[in-house]
């Protein structure tokens, strides 16, 4: 649960701020856009648009170039069109909160090689957590097992003990770690990931350098429906079915506009229905 929770809060909120200028773009040009030719791979299409100076790398200062520009696209809209305009506003600054926030743990993760830049196979791993979204893609299994992990007490709960509990034991980082690694190997040993796990863990408390029941609490309330104090499967089968639907729709409209955006200077500018998603724990 918890390590998707980071990729919700990461990679999700990403695709929303390349969606947001990708619409906002294409109502300018939408002349040259007559018929969007076929769809490449989202990795691709994310390495087109955010490779401002087409030198075959993506740098953290692209990123946070390209996010910088989405705020001040977004700034003028506050205080205008009454307010649905306030709330749109608001939104979309949360949102950035989140990504630049999210922004250098998820570009730390995709460097495979540690050298401060992205490739375009790098980037094909975000291709691949979209192909594991589907079904049969492997994501739900991560999932389960994620969930069977943390549950020490095999009651398809997780409580805020089981969730302090995991992010300080070896054996469970371990397990998820090697876990992880099957679907996702984005380094050369499960090892590797391990404090990447353990980050996502302790992300549901704040990410703070401690954690405490108040926090975790407090970060488990966001998928805790019925408000028991607990996590179930159906509560979290129930928020990751959103937030893949909501992943899907963005991923299908970068896939279908990006590489067009990319040939007239990348995001760096003026001015659909989502793939069938559904899982059950």
């Amino acid at each position: 649960m918890s390590i998707t929770r980071c990729a919700s809060s990461s990679i999700l909120p990403l695709l929303l701020a390349v969606a947001a200028i990708i619409i906002s773009s294409s109502s300018v040009h939408s002349q040259q856009f007559q018929q969007p030719p076929p769809s490449q791979p989202l990795g691709d299409v994310l390495f087109q648009l955010l490779d401002k100076d087409k030198n075959q790398k993506v740098t953290l200062d692209e990123v946070n170039s390209q996010l910088n520009m989405l705020e001040m696209m977004f700034n003028p809209v506050e205080g205008g069109g009454g307010d649905s305009g306030n709330d749109e506003a608001n939104e979309y600054k949360q949102l950035l909160s989140g990504v630049k926030s999210a922004a250098p743990t998820l570009f730390n993760l995709l460097d495979v090689n540690s050298n401060q830049s992205l490739s375009k196979s790098e980037l094909a791993h975000v291709t691949k957590f979209e192909k594991a979204l589907k079904k049969g893609g492997g994501m739900r299994e991560l999932l389960r097992d994620v969930f069977s992990i943390l549950d020490e007490n095999a009651d398809e709960l997780l409580s805020v003990e089981e969730i302090m509990d995991g992010s300080a034991n070896d054996q469970v980082i371990t397990k998820l770690s090697t876990r992880v690694h099957e679907l996702f190997p984005l380094r050369s040993d499960a090892d590797e990931l391990k404090d990447f796990v353990t980050s996502s863990i302790e992300s549901i408390a704040g990410g703070g350098a401690e954690i405490d029941k108040e926090s975790v609490a407090e970060g488990m309330k966001w998928v805790d429906d019925d408000g028991d104090g607990h996590i179930s499967k159906k509560e979290v089968a129930k928020y990751y079915n959103l937030a893949g639907k909501k992943f899907m729709e963005i991923s299908k409209t970068i896939k279908q506009l990006g590489p067009m955006l990319a040939m007239f200077g990348g995001m760096d500018m003026n001015g659909g229905g989502g793939d069938g998603f559904k899982m059950d724990l």
